[in-house]
């Protein structure tokens, strides 16, 4: 049997093409079909173009990509012996900025695109959770917007800002600015606090233990309640291997594939298109069937994510609860949630550090285009996982450009009879309910893996 289906209520179009066999899905395709083609249009353009466009490849995580782009041309600078040197600031209105919108992004996604599926499974009526009616669902959606309005006070407007550029920022915050910001994060705070986990924020980082879970209250409970009354901790189990490429103020980069090693290394990172569209007919397959490419490292397929990153950071409480339930869709779930007021408290710290009289940029000695060829790689940490960016210049213009997103990383296909990690994860499932959140549990972002 064949089932096909229209996953909705993600960031862009997917669609879920399921095999059965003794009523377990036995194969599954996720397909997205959408292409949108930003790497050939930034081909032939002028180098710093790149700032502007590739915010835009995503509505949502449009932090990251800048931020992914400025460091791959920067790393140009740096492989031409021309190292580019960044103030405190600079790194901190980075980092403060791709964190907001990490926040802004986790609120919405419990909220608004996994909760109204998972309270289909509760014994009890939850309709708070309804969408777009809702009761929560209308306060998350208010509280998102207050707070993402913090990261266009350093980026000047939110989404598809381009206040980084090689050098540093272009934003000069006052004082004032960052008392307001502050107050969107104490706002922020407060939410969490008093509806997502029922206790005070410095309370829940002490959590150490999986025996913790009792001690959450709030929407995270309900959560919790439906997934151990539907064993949702036994469900969406892939190969359990980590990874995280990009190395921040707040994330650390590594890899757990039984053990961790934090050396990571660009060159075992492998992009194949076996399974996937070309807009060359002739180099497309029979077996294509979606616009999403395949990403591996070291010959592996790795997830990325907040529980990637919890777990090669050892952040206490998911790395227990990810040792008693693994990579299962409960423990996903949790681990981006946690993340949540992980970096609530990071980066009201982060804020508090910048110091107004530094300078936000240092103009480079020696401009991009001066260089007849070079190349850079950029990685970032985004609200779904782990960005890469790979640009290549010749006489002044972007010659090529590829993106890997975190999607790519945990939705693009299988190849060579390896199911990737959401494939692997879904495979099994005994109802297409049940398949659809796990797909969900990865935070499914179809605009930019078709980028």
């Amino acid at each position: 049997m064949k089932t096909v289906d229209i996953v909705e209520r993600i960031e862009g179009e997917a669609k879920l093409v399921c095999q059965w066999d003794k009523k377990k899905i036995s194969d599954v395709k996720i397909q997205f079909l959408n292409f949108r083609g930003f790497e050939f249009i930034l081909k032939d353009k002028p180098i710093l173009d790149a700032l502007v466009y590739t915010p835009r490849i995503c509505g949502i995580c449009g932090q990251a990509h800048l931020k992914a782009t400025v460091e791959a041309l920067e790393n140009i600078y740096k492989n031409h012996n021309e190292e580019l040197t960044l103030t405190n600031k600079a790194k901190l209105l980075r980092e403060i900025g791709l964190n907001i919108e990490i926040i802004d992004s986790h609120i919405k996604w419990f909220y608004m695109f996994i909760m109204p599926d998972i309270v289909k499974f509760s014994q009890n009526s939850l309709d708070e959770y309804s969408p777009l009616k809702g009761k929560k669902w209308l306060e998350s959606s208010s509280v998102a917007s207050e707070t993402i309005k913090s990261l266009a006070i350093i980026g000047g407007q939110w989404p598809h800002t381009s206040y980084m550029i090689p050098g540093g920022v272009i934003s000069d915050p006052t004082l004032l600015d960052l008392v307001s910001m502050q107050n969107y994060m104490d706002q922020a705070i407060r939410f969490y606090e008093d509806s997502l986990v029922g206790i005070e924020l410095d309370n829940y980082l002490d959590f150490k233990k999986s025996e913790d879970l009792y001690k959450v209250k709030g929407d995270l409970k309900d959560f919790i309640t439906i997934s151990f009354e539907n064993e949702f901790e036994k469900i969406g189990k892939s190969y359990n291997r980590q990874l995280v490429l990009g190395d921040s103020l707040s994330f650390e980069k590594g890899k757990v594939n039984r053990k961790l090693i934090k050396n990571i290394d660009y060159e075992n990172i492998e992009e194949l298109s076996i399974n996937s569209f070309d807009i060359d007919k002739s180099k497309v397959s029979k077996e294509a069937y979606t616009w999403s490419k395949t990403a591996l490292y070291a010959n592996n397929f790795y997830e990325t994510g907040p529980l990637a990153r919890a777990v090669v950071q050892n952040r206490s409480f998911v790395s227990d609860v990810h040792k008693h339930y693994k990579d299962s869709m409960f423990t996903r779930v949790l681990a981006r949630m946690d993340e949540l007021g992980f970096l609530l408290h990071k980066t009201k710290q982060l804020i508090k550090q910048i110091d107004i009289n530094e300078e936000s940029y240092i103009k480079p000695k020696v401009s991009l285009s001066d260089f007849k060829y070079g190349v850079g790689q950029g990685s970032v940490e985004a609200c779904r996982g782990s960005l890469y960016h790979d640009v290549e210049i010749e006489n002044g213009k972007i010659s090529k450009y590829d993106v890997i997103t975190p999607t790519v990383w945990n939705l693009g296909p299988g190849v060579d009879g390896k199911l990737s990690t959401s494939q692997k994860a879904i495979v099994g499932s005994d109802s297409l309910e049940k398949a659809k959140l796990i797909l969900r549990s990865f935070d499914v972002c179809s605009v930019c893996t078709t980028h």
